[in-house]
C-alpha cells in the first residue's frame, strides 16, 4: 500500500530516502529467497548423485526410487518458487517452501530412530562444522535465515518499508 508523501506537494519529484530504500530491501528479499530456493532444489541433487546415495548398492531398488522421487520433487517446488519469486512478486509461499523442506529434515531426523534412519550410512562419512552433523548445522543456519527473510517480508508488505 503506498502512502501519499505531502513533501512531493513542494517538490514533485522529491523521493524520500524510505521510499528509496524500499524497491533495494525488496530486491534483497526476492535474491536471498532466490538462493535458498537454488539451495534445496540443486544442492541435495548434487550431494546425492553418488555412490553414498541414489547409486548405493547397499540400498534397495525401492529406496533408490523414493530418493530421485524426493530429488525431482525438491526440483520442481523450487521451479516453481522461482516463478513465484520472480514473476509473480511473492516471496511468502517460497518462504513457507524452504521452511516445509528444512521441517520435512527435522521430522525424519527427529523419528529417525523409530524407523531405523540415521544421519549418516555405515559406508558414508559424516562431516562435521562446529561439532554439529554438516546437515544440521547448515539447515540449522538456513532456517534462521529463512525466518529473518520471512519476518523483512511481512514488514515490507504491512508498512511498504
Amino acid at each position: 500500500m503506498r502512502v501519499f508523501d505531502v513533501s512531493r506537494l513542494r517538490n514533485p519529484k522529491a523521493v524520500s530516502t524510505e521510499q528509496k530504500s524500499q524497491p533495494v530491501l525488496k530486491i534483497f528479499l526476492k535474491i536471498a529467497v532466490t538462493v535458498i530456493t537454488v539451495f534445496y532444489g540443486l544442492v541435495p541433487a548434487i550431494a546425492d548423485l553418488n555412490e553414498t546415495h541414489l547409486f548405493n548398492p547397499l540400498w534397495s531398488e525401492h529406496a533408490r526410487f523414493h530418493g530421485a522421487w524426493f530429488l525431482a520433487f525438491a526440483a520442481g517446488i523450487a521451479l516453481i518458487a522461482l516463478f513465484l519469486i520472480w514473476v509473480r512478486d511473492d516471496v511468502f509461499l517460497p518462504i513457507a517452501f524452504g521452511l516445509i523442506f528444512l521441517a520435512g529434515f527435522w521430522v525424519a531426523m527427529v523419528f529417525g530412530p523409530t524407523y531405523g534412519g540415521a544421519l549418516v550410512d555405515e559406508n558414508g562419512y559424516a562431516q562435521t562444522v562446529l561439532g554439529l552433523d554438516s546437515n544440521m548445522f547448515l539447515f540449522s543456519l538456513v532456517g534462521v535465515f529463512l525466518l529473518i527473510l520471512l519476518a523483512l517480508a511481512r514488514r515490507i508488505s504491512r508498512t511498504g518499508k
